[in-house]
């Protein structure tokens, strides 16, 4: 539960019911901003889980007896132009339970969408990988396109078993082929894959795959690999390519292979890229709805429903519910709010703002919508990232001293940054995930995040940092400490966030300067180790191990130490190695990666993030601060609470096939 003390949200009162139901660019010069901003706190959730290794992993859900499908669907069968659903769906069709209620067909669901660079507005409700994340973050991974899987040779071949009878939405079938195509012929060609993506690749060398028939596949691995269910299956598990993201795993062989240079020698890799590409109609899919209307320079997306859909609902109707998704193009993120306000929006996360949650409130009725607000899975909406790898040998000594941090962090109003830059709906914190993680420690969820300045001066004054005669404090041999924060925060309350905790540093005689600069200039600056204090978010919040960017130097995204991250990504062929500290911390995710043991992951899991908040290798803020999500009040099968995160593909895990539109 949150406590907000800002006035505008003490006259709204808000309920929040937790519903969890499942089984199934130009460099330009950077500017130095100083200016002066001038007012909170909570939390508590221990998880525990338990579970089993070394089995076959399934859900067996009783089918429905009987099947039903879309009338217009109906209406083709009665035509002769499409087989029967019987037919049509799998022999063991994925069961989804409802959140609410079963739904009825029809109707066209309104999204907003950026354009082709703004893929994850679709690509999050058509969500389907070989196995799949629950609804319950707290459950294991799920199966998907594979009904059951299973560990052998001490965890180092996992076996999949897809479920029979599946079809591409062109009704061909799927089968083992279409994996082995994408990882002979995509994931393992240089010109499409520059390298084997790294949840693949165990002790240096790449998976092999055996197909033992069409619908059994093993995966060899030359140690276990603790990687391969949660990042490669769940995660990356998906058709390729992901829109922009270039991973997958499997790709209908039956329509790429006639494009692809190894088998037809007319045919260029140029060619290949378009027809494999998520906007190319007639690509078929394993989606509830594939893009049926798309063309450069229309003002509009159509994705319609896919006829060999492989899921149904309790009382056997083919999903999906919904005829079609209609995406308005729109130019940036005000639009999709303003097309929110207008209540021309069924139902919509991406792209929602906090601060316009007053608006979506008042105009709820006339708009016939409601507001639900979903907490994001950010261990830090505004994080500070001191690099301890920075090439300054005096400056990093500083940096890689714990007390320097523990003084950086002891400075920071946290609950005056809650309430001017996150309306004070967030929650100060410094642990580095989310309370809905099963990583979540409370005992750590504030470790050195109290606004202390006068302990935080106690800290410098014990590493012996003098405090000069302007008032600011040097290194021991009396030259001037000066801290640059550089941001691609260029506006708005995060800069207002930033320059706030300059302040505070000054205010314990550190002084600080605030350089702000295009993202296009900083994120290259920040991965080649050039930014001393780095900003950014921490996501990645609820599942935190399937990409640790922010839990030790894991790749130059890592900017609390990219010149360390980058050496471990390198296998120690680039950068530099790290001290002994963070060498720890990587050790424990090689512990991590290495273990097929679901109890035994978490433990190093929860290890790692205890050393790496206690260790304070990232500077949190606030984090958990909603967003709110649209929902028309005829659209139905939307949780209320949700912890969203772009890792888990929100809303994906909800199952947006079984959303539905009451008709008039």
């Amino acid at each position: 539960m949150k406590t907000t003390h800002s006035t505008i949200w003490k006259i709204l009162s808000l309920t929040m019911v937790l519903v969890f139901t499942l089984t199934a660019c130009a460099t330009p010069t950077p500017q130095v901003v100083e200016k002066t901003v001038v007012v909170t706190q909570e939390v508590e959730k221990v998880v525990e889980k338990t579970v089993e290794v070394e089995k076959i992993v399934e859900v067996t859900p009783v089918p429905p007896s009987k099947y039903s499908e879309a009338p217009q669907l109906a209406e083709m069968v009665a035509a002769g132009s499409l087989p029967s659903v019987e037919e049509r769906l799998p022999e063991n069709p994925i069961v989804v339970l409802p959140v609410d209620s079963v739904g009825k067909y029809g109707g066209t669901w309104h999204r907003a969408w950026r354009g082709i660079k703004d893929f994850h507005c679709y690509g999050r409700i058509v969500y389907e990988t070989i196995l799949r994340w629950p609804r319950n973050p707290d459950d294991p991974v799920q199966p998907g396109l594979a009904e059951k899987w299973e560990w052998s040779d001490e965890g180092k071949t996992l076996t999949l078993y897809l479920r029979e009878g599946l079809k591409w939405s062109d009704g061909h079938p799927f089968t083992v082929d279409d994996i082995t195509f994408w990882w002979d012929n995509i994931e393992n060609d240089p010109k499409i894959t520059a390298a084997v993506h790294s949840e693949w690749v165990v002790q240096g060398k790449p998976m092999e795959m055996e197909k033992v028939d069409d619908l059994t596949i093993k995966l060899k691995f030359a140690a276990p690999n603790g990687l391969a269910e949660t990042v490669g299956l769940a995660f990356h598990g998906n058709q390729w390519p992901l829109g922009f993201e270039r991973f997958g795993f499997f790709a209908p062989r039956h329509y790429l292979e006639q494009f692809h240079p190894t088998y037809n020698k007319d045919a260029t890799y140029e060619i290949f890229e378009a027809k494999a590409w998520e906007y190319n109609p007639e690509r078929p899919g394993m989606t509830p709805w594939t893009i049926t209307d798309w063309a450069e320079g229309a003002d509009h997306m159509t994705a319609t429903r896919n006829p060999y859909y492989w899921k149904v609902d309790v009382e056997g109707n083919q999903l999906p519910y919904i005829d079609e998704v209609y995406f308005y193009l729109v130019e940036d993120v005000a639009a999709v709010n303003t097309l929110g306000l207008q209540g021309k929006l069924d139902m919509q996360h991406r792209g929602m703002e906090l601060s316009n949650y007053t608006l979506f409130l008042e105009n709820a009725e006339a708009g016939d919508y409601k507001v639900f607000l979903w907490d994001r899975a950010e261990a830090s909406g505004l994080t500070f990232f001191p690099n301890q790898s920075y090439k300054d040998p005096k400056y990093r000594e500083l940096i890689q001293n714990l007390l320097f941090r523990q003084a950086l962090s002891l400075s920071i109003d946290r609950e005056l940054i809650n309430d001017i830059v996150f309306l004070g709906q967030g929650v100060p914190q410094t642990i580095s995930v989310v309370k809905d993680s099963a990583l979540y420690q409370p005992d750590i969820a504030n470790y050195f995040g109290e606004f202390d300045p006068d302990k935080a001066k106690a800290l410098l004054d014990e590493m012996g940092l003098p405090v000069g005669g302007d008032g600011f404090r040097t290194f021991a041999d009396g030259s001037p400490i000066e801290l640059i924060v550089e941001t691609s925060y260029t506006s708005g309350s995060l800069l207002d966030g930033i320059t706030l905790v300059a302040e505070n540093w000054k205010a314990v005689g550190l002084n600080t300067k605030v350089e702000t600069m295009s993202r296009d200039v900083y994120w290259p600056r920040a991965g080649a180790n050039e930014v001393m204090i780095g900003t950014w978010t921490t996501d990645r919040g609820l599942v935190p191990m399937i990409d640790p960017i922010y839990q030790f130097p894991f790749d130059d995204r890592s900017w609390m130490g990219p010149a360390f991250g980058i050496w471990y990504k390198s296998a120690g062929k680039d950068g530099e190695a790290p001290p002994a500290a963070i060498k720890e911390l990587m050790d424990l995710y090689d512990a991590y990666r290495g273990s097929i043991d679901p109890a035994e992951q978490l433990k190093l899991a929860k290890d790692l993030v205890r050393k790496t908040t206690m260790g304070l290798m990232v500077i949190e803020t606030v984090g958990m601060s909603p967003a709110p999500t649209i929902v028309k009040n005829n659209f139905h099968n939307v949780q209320e609470y949700h912890s969203s995160d772009w890792i888990i593909m929100t809303p994906g895990t909800m199952d947006p096939c079984h959303f539905w539109i009451e008709q008039e």
